[in-house]
């Protein structure tokens, strides 16, 4: 992560939104940075993740897969369980992050790196036909 991006998402969310708590460490909060994401959360159990131009980041996870016809698709929920749109399981294959259908776990992994939330946004379809 940019440096300067760093040091302001700092001074952004050095106070928890809820409770106002200053500190981290020692059971206080966590200030973590790596890479481009930014975690801080607090004792009071507020937290943030953002990339490094402070955008809310996404968990994703696969809710199911379907095989219709010729299609195979995944199914993307985010963190809270909300709909997020299919993907194409074959393109995905060729990816090289799918073996079987329902082994989801390397493609869970991918599609919650920076590259793959990318991905996401750039292949996701919100209709079956």
């Amino acid at each position: 992560m940019n440096a300067w991006k760093s040091v302001k998402l700092i001074r952004k969310y050095a106070n928890c939104k809820e409770c106002g708590n200053e500190l981290v460490g020692d059971g206080e909060g966590v200030l973590l940075i790596e890479d481009d994401i930014f975690k801080r959360s607090c004792k009071c159990g507020w937290s943030i993740e953002v990339d490094e131009d402070d955008k809310p980041l996404r968990d994703l996870k696969v809710a199911c897969w379907a095989t219709i016809g010729p299609k195979r698709v995944y199914e993307i929920h985010d963190r809270k369980g909300k709909f997020y749109g299919y993907v194409n399981v074959d393109a995905l294959q060729k990816l090289g992050y799918v073996k079987r259908i329902n082994h989801t776990k390397k493609t869970e992994d991918f599609i919650n790196t920076s590259e793959g939330k990318r991905w996401v946004d750039q292949n996701r379809f919100f209709n079956i036909a």
